[in-house]
């Protein structure tokens, strides 16, 4: 049964509505401007078409190989992305992956979600050459081979920081691979920003996606296409074995000093369009060559010429027989074009459509198509663009001129000449005090939202800005604006507007800091680094706050600087913490952050405050002969500290990083009867303090010898016997100085001491006198 289908029947026979409408054309005109129509044919038809159909060929050759050139950079734009990742930083070479499972787990997830991130990654390994020699594919392995070593090691020293490669690493003993065997593979030493590498990321393509890539070189699915390296040696084809075809074709390639070009090629009666061109990556070019056999199209519209000359010229008794024999012939070639594009496409023609509508048709599709390829490349522009602040921020692009810095930057689509530029810095705060809206872990998600919502409203103040997502709860703009152009009320009113909105919809406070006016670009990450400096000026509480750098240092001076520290309460955290009493110590510690909080302080004033009541905790806890390094694993809690932006965090870390953990190596050390003993010692002090008392005295108190318990003493509360004795005689007569008028002699003998013995010791403990310390507290 025939159905008709838009213009085609399924018989496969072409409605011919265009050839039927053309042929009574031709039989009315042949007959007398046969010549005319013959030339006119010649010259304006047939030369046309020709060249139409080769510049088509070569566009979408030209437009194929850019596709390829730009799969092949989004592989190396994501390797770098993320062989710059914290997660593949420096600590790499010291991490104990076995002890640090947690974190080999995130290894081996990351390289998954890399292995996954594109259609043409078949396999990422990472080489560690490190405390441990370790091997990621992705999961975690223990390298004992030398020979794979050595490869993975020689990976480290050849090439450029980031280069391809057709050679990999095997484990066992290594065959000479054949040439359409070769691995293509993409390496990227790590970390990312060190110049002394101890590792690579190696990422291996997969064969058969490069090759279904490299088939969209030949446009009607005939013919051949394959892909040289440097050395002009065949790395991959789209057929699996080589033969004399491929040498050929390669031997005329390489003989040629053009980096691209076109070249017509003879083989076995068929004739092939020929082309090349170069892909420039990284430290090699790869040369890439389609030969399409194009005999049938130019065999046909020269032999359609030839037709229409002869018939016109053969007279008018002939034109009716030959008009129908030239429109036939004229048409064929329109026929099998017809026929490769809906064999290409997989459409019939749709119905109401003659067939060069349809061929209208096709092109304005391919039209859409490069439309659509461009805003694709438009789309990866802008994680380039987004690549390159992050750098300049960083300062990693300090050796770049201004000249090749704005030349970077107008490549990325940015009008920056006669500009200048601001920094506005958005710290988000009070995170850990919405429990309920997010759990841990949701910082970079939160700075994703905060980043789109700042995105949106810069757009309503600038129309060239960029907003740099740092997923630690901070978001940085760079506002680039026409000099001698007043921004201070525009920057305001944005400031106003982040503000409300991320209290509205996140529910959340900011603190916004912004730049100085900045003429140069290469000022843009010293700015960038005094922003940050100047954020740590805040007030250190959860409301929202607005620091102007310009500003900054006319208020420096008024007082609210000033460092206020509890010296008292750090006292009081100490001897809590020796007794063991973890809820005393706690409470003290918030009364500290309180307390200091009270005294408007900065953020920066509130941090050394802190900083250095945890060295004092510190200083302690090395007293009382625990090891600070094994009670905190050996990380750096100064540096964790430093990185707290918010108080209740602060609070939360100092009890449960600091305090606990302290507490609860000293109850594991202590004995429960030695504790005791140790306890009915102080108890006895502080009852008889105020008379002589011996370590001996004590000793036979709590049943035991003077050196046992001069030892437990010590092991429980950090200090010797003496010590603790002086340091309570010396506390209470502090007391009885500042709040009563007894006499010196009076005071040394209610704390226990003869009042010739109690200057001195009372001078070598305070640094002063009685005297004058009665003197200062009344004062």
């Amino acid at each position: 049964m025939l159905l008709r289908m838009g213009g085609w029947i399924k018989s496969g026979k072409p409605s011919r509505s265009f050839y039927r409408k053309s042929f009574i054309w031709f039989l009315l005109a042949a007959s007398i401007p046969g010549l005319i129509i013959g030339f006119a044919t010649y010259w304006f038809a047939v030369g046309p078409m020709a060249r139409n159909i080769s510049e088509l060929h070569q566009n979408q050759i030209q437009e194929r190989a850019q596709n390829i050139d730009d799969q092949f950079g989004s592989v190396e734009l994501d390797i770098s992305h993320w062989a710059f990742n914290p997660r593949f930083g420096s600590n790499l070479k010291e991490l104990d992956f076995v002890y640090h499972f947690k974190d080999t787990r995130d290894i081996t997830k990351t390289l998954f979600m890399l292995q996954g991130s594109h259609p043409l990654i078949q396999q990422v390994q990472l080489f560690i050459d490190g405390e441990d020699t370790a091997l990621f594919q992705p999961e975690f392995y223990k390298l004992g081979n030398r020979t794979q070593i050595a490869g993975y090691e020689q990976l480290i020293k050849e090439g450029t920081n980031i280069y391809w490669t057709d050679k990999l690493p095997a484990s066992g003993e290594q065959s000479e691979a054949a040439d359409a065997d070769k691995p293509i593979v993409l390496v990227h030493k790590i970390p990312g920003e060190s110049s002394s590498p101890f590792g690579v990321l190696v990422t291996e393509l997969k064969r058969d996606k490069v090759m279904n890539l490299l088939k969209t070189l030949t446009p009607y699915n005939e013919g051949l296409t394959m892909l040289l390296d440097q050395r002009g040696e065949l790395l991959v084809s789209d057929q699996s074995e080589s033969t004399a075809f491929h040498e050929q074709l390669r031997a005329e390639v390489l003989l040629r000093q053009e980096t691209r070009g076109t070249f017509i090629h003879q083989q076995e009666d068929i004739t092939y369009s020929v082309s090349y061109g170069k892909l420039v990556r990284l430290n090699t070019e790869w040369t890439y060559v389609s030969a399409t056999p194009i005999t049938t199209i130019t065999s046909t519209v020269v032999s359609l010429s030839n037709t229409i000359f002869i018939v016109s010229a053969s007279g008018l008794l002939l034109a009716l027989a030959l008009s129908w024999l030239a429109s036939r012939r004229m048409y064929s070639p329109v026929e099998r074009l017809l026929q490769l594009l809906t064999g290409h496409k997989g459409k019939e023609l749709e119905r109401g459509m003659d067939e060069f509508q349809f061929l209208e048709h096709q092109w304005n599709e391919l039209h859409d198509d490069r439309l659509n390829l461009r805003a694709r490349l438009e789309d990866q522009r802008t994680h380039v663009r987004a690549g390159f602040l992050l750098q300049l921020l960083q300062g990693h692009l300090s050796s770049y001129t201004e000249r090749d810095l704005k030349t970077r930057m107008k490549l990325y689509g940015w009008d920056i000449e006669r500009h200048q530029f601001r920094i506005l810095h958005i710290q988000l705060t009070g995170y850990d005090v919405l429990t309920e809206r997010f759990s841990q872990g949701d910082e970079s998600l939160v700075t994703f939202a905060a980043s789109n919502i700042i995105e949106e409203l810069a757009a309503h103040q600038f129309q060239q800005f960029s907003v740099m997502n740092f997923h630690d709860l901070t978001v940085a703009v760079l506002v680039m604006y026409p000099e001698d152009t007043p921004v201070s009320d525009r920057l305001q009113a944005l400031g106003a507007d982040i503000t409300k909105a991320i209290n509205s919809i996140i529910k959340m406070q900011v603190t916004i800091t912004i730049s100085g006016q900045l003429d140069r670009i290469q000022q843009v990450p010293d700015m960038f680094m005094n922003v940050e400096r100047a954020t740590g000026y805040r007030k250190f509480v959860n409301q929202n706050q607005y620091i102007q750098m310009d500003k900054l240092n006319a208020h420096s001076g008024n007082g609210e600087g000033e460092l206020h520290y509890p010296f008292t309460l750090e006292r009081d955290i100490v001897h809590a913490m020796r007794a063991g009493d973890k809820e005393e110590t706690e409470r003290l510690v918030t009364l500290f952050l309180e307390e200091v909080l009270s005294a408007r302080g900065t953020e920066i004033l509130v941090q050394q405050s802190m900083l250095q009541l945890f060295g004092t905790i510190q200083h302690a806890i090395l007293q009382s002969g625990i090891s600070a390094h094994q009670l905190f694993g050996g990380e750096n809690m100064f540096a964790h500290l430093s990185q707290i932006r918010e108080p209740e965090k602060m609070l939360r870390w100092m009890k449960k990083r600091v305090i606990a953990p302290f507490i609860e190596e000293r109850e594991a050390r202590a004995n429960t009867e030695l504790k005791r003993m140790v306890e009915a010692t102080i108890d006895f002090i502080h009852a008889h303090y105020t008379t002589e008392i011996s370590l001996e005295q004590c000793a036979d108190m709590v049943g035991t010898n003077s050196y046992s318990l001069s030892k437990y003493f010590k092991q429980f509360t950090g200090i010797n016997f003496i010590d603790y004795l002086t340091e309570l005689r010396i506390e209470k007569a502090k007391t009885l100085l500042r709040e009563t008028d007894l006499k010196i002699n009076d005071i040394a003998s209610e704390v226990g001491y003869q009042q010739r013995y109690f200057n001195r010791i009372f001078k070598k403990q305070v640094g002063i006198t009685p005297g004058q310390f009665r003197e200062q507290a009344e004062a």
